[in-house]
């Protein structure tokens, strides 16, 4: 059956959907989908065993469920037992799954209308494919079909039917993203973990400003996703190769991507405003200071961005390997770079400070805080410095491979390594204090949140470290391939979201 304009069924489909039977998007230069899960285009058996499953579901709803008229009930599928005078519907006015008529139509990836009632309760049942087509959906997004819905209720009017109100939707009318005043609301008591299904490969990125989260992945979208609601609320689809970095500043949310651009989205509309063109490789990291965005790239320059006009405002040049990893502190910019090093920028004048050496391998992770720039490299140690003088008070030895992420919450420092511990360092006496042992693999992400250090590793699990005590009091096994990043929310809401090679993004509540 076909809808009544071109975002109808059989035709591509809107809000940046897949035309019917299309491949997901790939990559050449992307890591390879980790997931594993194959593809479900072409599994006709499969698909029809969920189509009649869903059809059967929605059929035991009652017709006037529906629809109701004054002195007859009109229904659009051939079973229906309607009076032999009532009115018959046009056959594309039918919902494919239910077979009744549409009243809330909507469109999914494939171009496909359905009603929104029958298409969510398949969702819901963990479908993620088209029930007329069985192509994989690209995303969960739903789009009104406008256009359908008049058509339905003008048909409607004429022939004297009452169609039974909509039920309200999540999103509909969702036109301005308040990030900065809208209130959390806490999860239910007994939650503590929910993984959220949408991306098709790797998250690299994960960005919390207000109840939103943003995520981007190698599948080249952003995702935005409601973290008081746990649904995705649109899909950003501009970039043409994995998106790797995200930051938001002020209501502009900055992405940077293997295509080598930085894209600026405009969070009220949730669209691309402008694209930041410059950079000859890959965008790795994203920092914000002083109303300005810093990008960091492979091909081992920084550029800075003025955040009011979105002008260029200097290229930095001065590291000789590719910019892995960028933090600010006391006015200065610091960026780790493949080449050893850390390079201290002014955030002002925009000129070359200071180069902090004594690294024996790539610098890939940084963390600042109580004027110290901590530095996590593949030579196995972490570097403290000082962020005024920039004099290297110590080098700090606990790990046997690859410092891989560095957290630092008050006086403490935290490492993550190749070597599966995490080491916990007292930033006021230079000191270990203490190693943490349990992940089976690389540890790869850390955040604090509310008396909690969380971990997250390429065993796939997450883990809870009360900060009193440094022992696990939670591990929790929700994702199906490495935990690659994580990011915490508002320090009193105890949320924690990660980002996995599986392509999920998780929620994460801190034990009490």
């Amino acid at each position: 059956m076909r809808g009544l304009f071109p975002g109808g069924n059989g035709g591509e489909g809107a809000g940046g959907g897949a035309g019917e039977g299309e491949a997901p998007r790939s990559d050449s230069a992307a890591p390879p989908d980790p997931s594993g899960v194959p593809s479900e285009r072409g599994t006709g058996g499969r698909a029809a065993d969920e189509r009649a499953t869903a059809a059967a579901e929605a059929g035991e709803r009652s017709e006037a469920d529906t629809i109701s008229g004054s002195s007859a009930v009109a229904a659009a599928g051939p079973s229906s037992q309607e009076a032999p005078d009532a009115p018959q519907p046009p056959t594309h006015f039918a919902c494919p799954v239910s077979m009744e008529l549409m009243v809330d139509p909507v469109i999914c990836s494939t171009g496909h209308t359905y009603d929104r009632r029958s298409i969510q309760t398949w969702l819901e049942q963990g479908h993620r494919t088209c029930p007329v087509t069985g192509t994989r959906l690209r995303h969960l997004e739903l789009v009104p079909n406008f256009a359908l819905r008049a058509a339905i209720q003008e048909w409607a009017t004429a022939h004297d039917v009452r169609l039974k109100d909509r039920e309200p939707c999540l999103f509909e009318g969702l036109k301005k993203l308040d990030l900065e005043t809208s209130a959390q609301s806490e999860p239910a008591a007994d939650f503590t973990h929910s993984v959220l299904q949408g991306h098709d490969e790797i998250v690299w990125a994960v960005e919390i400003s207000g109840r939103y989260l943003f995520s981007a992945s190698a599948d080249k979208t952003i995702r935005v996703w409601d973290t008081e609601l746990m649904r995705c609320v649109k899909v950003l689809e501009d970039h043409t190769r994995p998106v790797l970095s995200l930051a938001v500043a002020g209501r502009l949310l900055f992405s940077g991507s293997y295509d080598c651009t930085v894209r600026v989205w405009d969070l009220e509309r949730l669209r691309c405003s402008k694209v930041l063109e410059g950079h000859t490789d890959a965008v790795r990291a994203l920092a914000v200071a002083n109303n300005r965005v810093f990008s960091g790239s492979y091909d081992n320059t920084l550029r800075v961005w003025d955040v009011e006009t979105l002008q260029c405002l200097k290229q930095l040049k001065g590291h000789i390997g590719p910019v892995r990893t960028l933090v600010s502190q006391g006015g200065r910019m610091f960026s780790g770079s493949y080449d050893k090093t850390v390079k201290v920028w002014d955030v002002e004048s925009l000129t070359l400070v200071a180069s902090l050496e004594g690294h024996r391998d790539a610098v890939r992770a940084l963390a600042a805080g109580n004027n110290y720039v901590c530095s996590g490299s593949d030579d196995t140690t972490v570097k403290v410095w000082d962020a005024s003088t920039h004099q290297c008070l110590r080098t700090l030895e606990v790990h046997e491979d690859n410092v891989r992420v560095l957290a630092v919450d008050g006086n403490r420092l935290y490492s993550g390594s190749w070597d599966k511990v995490i080491g916990v360092w007292d930033l006021d006496t230079l000191q270990l204090i203490k190693v943490l042992h349990g992940h089976t693999e690389a540890v790869l992400a850390l955040a604090v949140s509310r008396g909690h250090l969380v971990s997250g590793s390429y065993d796939t699990t997450v883990r809870f470290w009360d900060l009193s005590s440094l022992r696990c009091v939670r591990k929790i096994e929700g994702h199906e391939d490495a935990v690659r990043v994580l990011a915490s929310a508002a320090a009193d809401s105890g949320l924690v979201f990660s980002g996995s090679y599986d392509g999920t993004v998780g929620c994460f509540r801190c034990p009490e």
